[in-house]
């Protein structure tokens, strides 16, 4: 192997400058000739100065040296310095530190951007939202216009001053036309351009409190309007049915008379008390068209009769004073099967249907049913009245009076 001058002399000097290193150390570690030295260099300080010493405050001196040789003395270090020394010494927990607050700040970063996200979505569902209900009122005012140009037809047809001044109130209410709708919603929704666009929807909302107030007016004087027309109409319809049924003349003219009246209560759209009148009358009418047959109830659990005293100071068992006695009816119609009779009580004058009620009565006959049913435990002859088909009226037998007194309750 051939190795060049340069390299040679490359070898040399390293070998030279290690040479001279380790020279150097021998000198610093030759600590007798160090101390000499020392030790002179005070005495000629001492001698310049023209100062008295003595070899022990020389050997002081060189101990005093020697003594701080080896030691690390810190320099004076400024505001900066010592800062910057602080944080170097303490960089794992700067560290930490500084990651915890990425973190937080990220952590932060996120939240807000979750908030902003959030705030935004529910913007644009309130703009979806206001949009919908802007199509549905104008879906409702299209079909609300629509009934009331058939009411206004079938005005023409049927004139109603009470109708006629129900549409003169609904007319102003209903628009013409559509409602207009101009959001200008931003896409996309932002921080920036948020607000603005929750301004604009609360204002459209606030704009639109009005026409809804006036549809739902409309919308409840239409019904009002149908409530009527159902009203007249039943009302033609039981007038037709009891022309068309032949009860006695007394009965038809009360009944006439009862159903024209409900026009009165129509008129001043007094509804409830005119449907109301109208039931009653139907009931009435199905209760005439009926043939029913009144006998004394016969079952076990059931009085077959009552004893009613009404005299102030008590009756007295052996006194028949102050004293009237009722059977116990129930009307049944053609199969048999109980049917309801409208009955007035004496004691109270109260009109209620009923499928039960008392028929005052002789003393005698009481007491004939009373033994009638304590011979076998039933009456032989329950058969005390019937009503005919077309008739509201209730024929009792000669087993009491032609309109003897009735109650409900006993």
């Amino acid at each position: 192997m051939t190795v060049s001058l340069s390299e040679q002399m490359g070898a040399m000097a390293l070998v030279d400058e290690l040479r001279h290193r380790d020279m150097e150390l021998q000198d610093h570690l030759d600590l007798p000739r160090r101390r000499a030295e020392v030790a002179e260099r005070i005495r000629a300080y001492y001698q310049n100065n023209g100062i008295h010493y003595e070899d022990a405050q020389v050997e002081e001196g060189v101990r005093a040296f020697f003594s701080r040789r080896l030691m690390f003395e810190a320099p004076t270090l400024n505001f900066a310095q010592r800062l910057l020394a602080r944080l170097a010494m303490a960089h794992r927990k700067l560290m930490i530190w500084t990651a915890c607050g990425v973190m937080a700040c990220a952590l932060g970063l996120g939240i807000t951007h979750l908030v902003d996200t959030t705030l935004n979505t529910r913007a644009g569902q309130s703009a979806d939202r206001l949009t919908r209900i802007i199509e549905q009122l104008n879906d409702d005012i299209a079909v609300q216009r629509q009934r009331l140009e058939q009411v206004k037809a079938r005005l023409e047809q049927q004139p109603q001053p009470v109708v006629a001044a129900l549409v003169a109130k609904i007319d102003p209410l209903l628009p013409s036309t559509n409602l207009s709708f101009t959001l200008d919603r931003p896409d996309p929704i932002t921080r920036e351009n948020r607000a603005q666009l929750q301004t604009r929807i609360q204002m459209e909302q606030l704009k639109l409190s009005t026409p809804r107030k006036q549809l739902e007016s409309a919308r409840k004087r239409l019904n009002r309007v149908d409530h009527v027309y159902a009203s007249l109409d039943l009302q033609r319809h039981l007038l037709d049915r009891l022309k068309a049924m032949p009860l006695p003349a007394a009965e038809r003219l009360d009944m006439t008379n009862w159903a024209e009246s409900v026009g009165k209560d129509i008129a001043r759209l007094r509804l409830k008390k005119a449907d109301a009148t109208l039931a009653a009358l139907k009931d009435y009418l199905d209760f005439a068209t009926e043939p029913l047959t009144i006998e004394l109830i016969d079952r076990p659990g059931i009085k077959s009769g009552v004893e009613r005293c009404y005299e102030e100071s008590g009756c007295s068992e052996d006194s028949l004073r102050g004293k009237s006695w009722y059977l116990i009816v129930e009307p049944l119609d053609s199969t048999g099967k109980p049917a309801f009779a409208p009955v007035t009580s004496v004691e109270d004058g109260t009109t209620r249907w009923a499928n039960r009620f008392g028929v005052r009565v002789s003393y005698e006959e009481y007491l004939r049913v009373r033994q009638d049913k304590l011979d076998d435990g039933h009456i032989s002859q329950r058969l005390i009245g019937e009503k005919p088909a077309n008739s509201l009226t209730l024929r009792f037998n000669q087993r009491t009076s032609p309109t003897p007194d009735m109650i409900l309750e006993w």
